[in-house]
């Protein structure tokens, strides 16, 4: 079975992908399965960093080389769907009484940190903070990402501005209204916090371009994808409040606002299961959703059981190698990181 590694090599010499990229050619690869109504695909690369299954990230407006990669690999041809802004999901259910009781317990919490930038190692360990193959980003209280593969990488890309993904603005906004805001709306701005407003009012034409490209240099005909059912779009957009909804867990841990409304959308959603575990020693609760179209994909996101910190993920599905990884985040200055003492 080959990993999202062997699919990268292609890239040559090109510059390292950033972790969102693994996630994103494993989105094209588990969107294809779904429109195309197959169980089980041979040869899927298993779960990377990420993330995260993500049909959108995961989720940005247009395909990046990485999944074009695995799109390719893969022999389909797909378009992933985005849920329609205006058009909110499913009336919120009842909440989960542990998620509930969690975001009652933390929104009280004044979101203070030190810094003005969270730094984030993800690596395969609950204990170690030592740097991995997932190298190392940092996203500031801005919304800002910057991602190295080490940290003389990773100083560069501050010293020069080069960093991206300021959608986790939107993330952490649909987190922070739904500390207090109507629960059905806060789902619904967060299923499309990924897409920037009237940046891109028709993402699929772009892909479906990406992809017929794909087809030509491959010396195939292009094939339509097929339109997603009913309940594959309720998939998708339930996929989008996940995948979004923890992006912005990721992106802001140290801020209990976050964090509360985080919770409360997740303790919304019928299909999120809860359990009581234990990490490294330490009480969590391991948090899993997932979408039998899209493969049999599945994530697990594990949360500190007292402050609802994010601690791992795990994604998996039908012929899928499950693979975990490990958060491990500390506050710091860009003055710091620019001037390399970090």
């Amino acid at each position: 079975m080959i990993d999202e590694m062997d699919l990268l090599k292609g890239l040559g010499n090109a510059e390292p992908p950033r972790p969102r990229a693994y996630e994103e050619a494993r989105t094209v690869l588990r969107a294809a399965m779904a429109v195309e109504g197959t169980p089980e695909a041979e040869g899927t690369p298993e779960a990377a960093p990420a993330p995260r299954p993500r049909w959108s990230r995961r989720r940005a407006v247009g395909l990046g080389a990485a999944a074009l990669v695995a799109a390719a690999a893969a022999g389909v041809l797909v378009v992933t769907s985005t849920s329609a802004p205006g058009k909110p999901p499913v009336k919120a259910a009842a909440a989960n009484p542990v998620l509930a009781e969690l975001a009652a317990d933390i929104s009280p919490l004044r979101a203070k940190a030190p810094g003005n930038a969270t730094l984030e190692i993800r690596n395969q360990s609950p204990t170690s903070a030592e740097l991995g193959r997932n190298g190392i980003g940092l996203y500031t209280d801005d919304g800002t990402y910057y991602w190295g593969n080490d940290k003389r990488a990773l100083r560069r890309a501050v010293v020069r501005k080069d960093g991206g993904d300021d959608l986790f603005k939107r993330d952490i906004a649909a987190a922070l209204y739904a500390v207090k805001g109507d629960l059905g709306q806060a789902r619904a701005r967060m299923a499309v916090a990924n897409i920037a407003p009237g940046t891109n009012p028709d993402p699929d034409r772009a892909r479906i371009e990406k992809l017929k490209a794909i087809a030509k240099a491959r010396g195939e005909k292009y094939v339509p994808p097929k339109p997603p059912t009913a309940a594959q779009q309720k998939e998708i957009t339930d996929n989008h409040i996940w995948t979004n909804a923890v992006d912005a867990l990721i992106a802001a841990p140290e801020n209990t606002q976050v964090r509360a409304g985080v919770l409360r959308i997740m303790a919304s959603m019928p299909k999120v299961r809860v359990t009581k575990t234990t990490t490294a020693g330490q009480p969590t609760l391991t948090l899993a959703d997932g979408w039998p179209t899209a493969g049999g994909s599945a994530e697990e996101l594990v949360i500190d059981a007292g402050t609802g910190r994010p601690i791992a993920m795990t994604s998996g599905g039908s012929g899928v190698r499950p693979s975990t990884i490990y958060y491990h985040t500390s506050r710091v200055t860009l003055a710091d990181i620019e001037a390399g003492r970090f």
